[in-house]
């Protein structure tokens, strides 16, 4: 299990956003390359980075950021938002970045999306995104009335390999995650899980690793480290594999 820290950005700014609300949104620093550095510096192998701007407007606002903190840490970098162009693909894979995390287009152009794994491989994570088992999109502002594991067998089907799987109506409210829905979802689709929103105590790391059966392979953490929940390093010296 990886664990994997998250920087999401406005503005430029490092920020985490509550239940996906953009009007319920706290600064956390001004300067997301050097957080970036703090946790390569407590241990961190992977970061998982998401351009809010991007996935609300459906185009890269912070996209320069990303490629910087690509370029500084050498981290194995994630990144999502605002991913909807041949030309976003080619981009963010010839600066090096690892994986692209896709939302909103695995709904509105799935066909495309599979045309770019058979050409690309296997740079792409999906981001399933839910509120009452229903698939959420536009940076998690629109409901498409799609149910999750319907969707995650037509992302299997698709070719995808890995799903992060996230309740948003878990998300930056230091609750706990969704495990029963995760597992419901990663059991029928049969996709690898990368566990995400809530996560905000050892306990909750120590109940995610019981999905490692049903394809856990990493969980996201956001919030509770940046309100010091949880200590990363700690963290990750314990529980990375």
């Amino acid at each position: 299990m990886v664990i994997i820290p998250a920087i999401d950005l406005i503005e430029g700014k490092c920020v985490r956003l509550t239940e996906g609300d953009f009007q319920r949104k706290k600064v956390y620093s001004e300067d997301p390359i050097d957080v970036a550095c703090q946790f390569k510096d407590m241990g961190a192998k992977r970061i998982h980075i998401v351009d809010l701007d991007g996935a609300k407007s459906g185009f890269s606002i912070n996209r320069q950021i990303i490629k910087k903190i690509k370029k500084v840490t050498n981290l194995t970098v994630q990144t999502g938002g605002g991913i909807r162009t041949d030309e976003d693909v080619q981009d963010l894979i010839f600066e090096g970045i690892d994986y692209l995390v896709l939302g909103t287009i695995l709904v509105e152009k799935l066909d495309v999306v599979k045309k770019w794994i058979e050409d690309f491989g296997e740079y792409f994570l999906a981001s399933v995104d839910v509120k009452d088992n229903k698939i959420q999109s536009r940076g998690w502002l629109k409901d498409e009335g799609i149910e999750s594991i319907k969707f995650g067998k037509d992302l299997f089907q698709a070719g995808f390999k890995t799903a992060i799987f996230t309740d948003i109506s878990k998300d930056g409210k230091l609750e706990g995650p969704n495990i029963e829905d995760a597992k419901k979802f990663s059991s029928n689709a049969g996709l690898h899980l990368i566990l995400s929103g809530g996560i905000s105590s050892e306990d909750d790391i120590i109940s995610a690793k019981t999905l490692t059966y049903y394809g856990l392979t990493g969980v996201i953490i956001g919030k509770a480290i940046y309100e010091g929940k949880i200590n990363l390093k700690e963290i990750i010296e314990k529980y990375q594999e």
